[in-house]
Parts: C-alpha cells; structure tokens; sequence
C-alpha cells in the first residue's frame, strides 16, 4: 500500500524552512480537476471535440467558435466535501473507526460571455468568435478530523524533541510560539538546550522523559479554496467543418489551510509539571490540556497560452486537440502559528502567536495536451471520450528575485524531475434526446497518479519523501535504478439533464461524485522522536498517522442566453 506523506512533507518544511515549497504542493497547485458549465460537467468534460459550450473553452479554444449564435452562461453551485478519517496513535495502520466531517461551500466555477461575428458569404472564415470565461480548474475543499488515544507520544514531545540544540533566539516560529505558551521547557544545565513536553514526565535521573498515562488528542486539517482560469477567448469558424482557437488564460489560486492539534489530559493527576516562579523557587500544577494552530494562506497569478482546433471529416464524426504551454504563477504565502496551554492552576496557562511568515517565488507549473473524437447525430444524441496528458515533470521552482549565481531550489526541482512524470485523464460522456428540448447525459472521469518511486541498487524503494527527509542529495540520483508510477486513480462520475427553450434560454443541471485515492496525514510537526516508556525502554513506534478516504459531491446548475 501507498504511504501518501504529502501532508506530513509539507508540514515538517513549512515549520523549517519558509512556505509549502516542495513536490507534492507544487503538483498540488497544478492539478486540473475540471469545472465549467453543468453540461460540460454533466458530460464527464469531454469536451475536446465537442465545444459549443462556454464550459468547453478552458480545455479546447475552438469551441466558442462552435456556436452560431453569441452567449452568456452563469452557474452557480455547491461543492460538498466528505472525508473519513482513521487514527492510529502508534503510527501503525491499525487505524481505528473512521470519523467522518463533511463540509459545504457555495461557488460559482463558471461564467462566460461570447460575440459571434459572422463575415460574408465570399469569407473562407464565416464566423469569429471572442468571448471572456471564467471557469474553475480545481477545488481544494477539504475537511477532516481524525482522533484517538495515545499514551506513547505528544505532541508537545514532538515540539520539545524538534527543538533539542537550538537556544531560544534560534527557534522556528512555530517552536517560538509553543515555548512561550509554556508547552515545553528546558532541563539539565542552564543553556543545555535539552527541552521536554509539559505533558512528559522526566526520570529521577532527567536522563530520559516519557509520557506518563493516556492522552485524548485530536488533529483537525482543513483546507478550502480554488483555481480559477480566465480565458480571454478568439476562435474562427471555417465553412462549418474546421474550428480554431486560441486562449490567454490568466489562472488565480486561492488556497487556504488551517490544522489545529490538541492534545488533553485523560487524569491531570499524572501529568504533574513544574514551573520556576523565580530564580530559586518552583511550583508544580497539573498539565490538563493544549492546542497548536497553523495557518497558511496562499494566492497565486499566473499566465498561459493555449491552441487548440476541431475538425468535422464527417458530418457526424468530430476530433479535437488543444496544447496549453507551461503556466508561470507568481506565488505569494504568509503563514502563522500560534499556541495555547492549560493547567489546574491557571496562572501558568499560556498563549502565544508567533510572526507572520512570507515568501515569494515563482512556480512553472506542466504542460497540458488534449485530444477527443465524438461521434453526434442531431436530434438524437452523441458520445464523446477526451484524453489528456500532463507532464509533471517540468514543474520548476524559481526566486522572485534575479539570481543568476544561487539556485537555491535545485534540490526541490531535482526532486520534481525525478519523482513526478506524467498524468493520463480520460475522460466520457454520453447524451441523449428523449424530446427536442430535453437532454439527458452521463459522464465519467478517470486520471492516474503522476508520482513515481524508484528502486536502487539492492531493490529499496525510494520515493520523494525518502529524499526530502534525506537532504534532497543528488547521490540518491545516481543509485536509482528503475521507476514505476503508483497506481492510485481519481474517479468521477457525472450525471445531468438541459433544457433548451424555443427562444434565447437554455438551462442545464449536473451532479458529479469524485472518488480520490487513499491519503495518508501525519499531524506531528516533527515526526516521531525516541519515545521511551518510564522505565526508560524505547517503544520503537512512530507518531500518530491518519488515514484519509476523501469524495467530493458537485452540484451545479447553469443559466444561459444566446443572442
């Protein structure tokens, strides 16, 4: 089974360095998860060949030139998050019953608005199209809450155990915050930089620490969000049997995301911990409760260019391919932790809020091919089915700044060239007219995994996480062998029904379930740590891990003029 670490990853950089900067959030940010106007969405947006539709002009340019007659669509809708998660305190995947947190959000992935000029009969062109859209390429709804018992690890532990060598100045903002929300301290000689958990326990010795009875945690990860592509739109209609177009697409990304670990006190009685109320006197209360938030925000403009044709070699038989070139988005984050401690004396509880982080780089993110045929009878209904191919390959960090003689994202992109390839998407749908003004349709997606893990000279996996852990060198370059792709698949499954109006109004409903692969979350900042038992034993045994069973609910409905 795949341990998918994305979450983890990002987690330990955003704590050590500066901003979600590596493979699995570059492709994170790249990924197209279609949107656009009920039909095209009713219709698994298999779209390529088809167009017609302003859902269809983010994936194909030529379909505004489709239409004889200019539009205007507007489609609001729900998105529905449900995710399952299990815990597993020990690190194991002997996770517990799943809970289950589902969300919802209003949104608007689609509207548009197209002229159709049309030239006279002597014109090879006999129509022009420009339009302006506004479609939604991907949502980053994403709720859960994952719980359980632990009386190995904490998360204060973690905090105490990632800070063990670094004096107080030196802290990163999330250990800065904790440390002044009295959640750890130090131990041993002054100036030691040896820290433990105020909900661990030290030996008589202080040779070791531990935790001292049963722990309720709690790890809430929440994410919401969009990208949203703007395509200013110019297509050409040639004689009714070949289309092109061509887009500038300027994508904006909205991303958000919060996760909040507390940890609490099952018998504070066992949780004693001392506090230096002056240079020579202490006082001791009983640990009850903690809780550390992380807060990301990120937003993102880009620029791309995209071509794309459709051509009729029968009256009945379409085919359709569009190329978009690479997207460069200027990134901008700002991120903060805070911290908050309670205690039976209340006196020593503590909160804190460190500095606001910021980073700014750029992000190049793949190159996007599609191809589709459809095969339509007018009046009676079509089928269409799309390919596409994105190579992840080409994804690229780079500086804001001008520097020439610095790469300082080599590591990261040399990760990015070797463990991420190509994705596949296919992608069906099928229509049918019970009566002239009604369509019935049904669609269904399917898009494989870009990531990659190798094998090395004596058979090992090695996979991207293994080398961020490792220090990204390019000696694990040199001893990979042979790669496979994992075999993780999205699904989606599409249904919906349009009504056409005698005059100018047309209408189209869709609802659209999307299953994603199995993911894995590890809430501690800092991994797992030595943990000892009070005997001084060591456990051998990970921090806590969440398995994740995620699906996305859609429902859309878009209102339209032709005029």
């Amino acid at each position: 089974m795949r341990r998918f670490f994305v979450i983890a990853i990002a987690a330990v950089g955003l704590s050590l360095t500066a901003g979600a900067q590596d493979m699995y959030y570059a492709e994170m940010l790249s990924r197209n998860h279609y949107y656009g106007t009920a039909r095209s969405m009713g219709l698994g947006n298999a779209m390529t060949a088809l167009g017609g539709d302003l859902g269809s002009v983010t994936i194909n340019p030529a379909g505004s030139a489709v239409s004889p007659y200019s539009q205007f669509t507007i489609t609001p809708g729900l998105l529905f998050s449900s995710t399952g998660a299990s815990y597993a305190p020990d690190g194991s995947e002997n996770f517990g019953s799943p809970l289950k947190t589902d969300h919802t959000k209003f949104n608007m992935p689609n509207i548009g608005l197209s002229f159709t000029y049309f030239n006279g009969p002597a014109s090879w062109v006999k129509s022009v199209s420009m339009g302006f859209v506004a479609n939604t390429t991907n949502s980053y709804l994403n709720y859960t809450t994952g719980q359980g018992s632990n009386s190995s690890t904490s998360f204060l532990g973690s905090l105490a155990s990632g800070a063990r060598g670094l004096d107080y100045n030196s802290l990163p903002r999330d250990l800065h915050a904790a440390y002044n929300a009295n959640q750890f301290g130090e131990y041993g000689p002054v100036g030691s930089n040896i820290y433990v958990g105020s909900n661990e326990r030290l030996d008589p010795s202080e040779a070791y620490h531990y935790v001292p009875g049963a722990l309720s945690q709690r790890a809430v990860y929440n994410t919401f969000g969009t990208k949203t592509d703007m395509a200013f739109n110019l297509a050409f209609n040639v004689q009714d049997v070949f289309y092109f177009g061509f887009n500038i697409g300027l994508p904006m990304i909205k991303y958000r995301r919060s996760e909040t670990f507390g940890e609490a006190a099952q018998q504070p009685e066992l949780f004693p911990t001392t506090f230096f109320v002056s240079d020579t006197q202490t006082e001791t209360t009983n640990y009850v409760s903690s809780t550390n938030t992380y807060a990301l925000n990120t937003d993102a403009n880009g620029v791309y260019a995209k071509f794309g044709f459709i051509a009729l070699p029968t009256d009945h038989l379409r085919i359709g391919a569009a190329i978009q070139t690479p997207t460069k988005f200027a990134v901008s984050e700002r991120w903060a932790y805070s911290a908050s401690s309670q205690y039976e004396n209340s006196k020593f509880d503590g909160n804190s809020t460190s500095t606001v982080g910021e980073a700014n780089y750029y992000l190049r993110t793949p190159y996007v091919v599609n191809a589709g045929i459809a095969y339509t009878l007018p009046g009676v209904g079509l089928f269409s089915i799309d390919y596409e191919l994105t190579d992840y390959s080409v994804m690229k960090y780079s500086d804001a700044g001008d520097h020439f003689y610095d790469d300082s994202w080599a590591s990261v992109n040399m990760v990015n060239r070797t463990f991420c390839g190509s994705s596949h998407s296919v992608r069906m749908g099928v229509e049918v007219k019970p009566l002239p003004f009604i369509s019935l349709r049904a669609g269904y997606s399917l898009t494989t995994d870009p990531e990659k893990y190798w094998t090395d000279e004596k058979g090992n996996r090695v996979t991207a996480e293994t080398v961020e852990f490792l220090g990204n060198s390019e000696a694990f370059k040199q001893q990979l062998i042979s790669s496979r792709h994992f075999d993780n698949l999205t699904h989606g499954v599409s249904l919906g029904a349009g009504y056409s109006s005698p005059g100018s109004f047309f209408a189209d409903f869709a609802v659209r379930m999307t299953s994603y692969p199995v993911s894995y979350y590890a809430p501690y900042y800092y991994g797992a740590y030595d943990a000892k038992d009070k005997n001084g034993v060591s456990l051998n045994i990970g921090a806590p891990l969440e398995r994740l069973d995620k699906k996305m609910f859609d429902v859309l409905l878009t209102l339209g003029w032709r005029f």
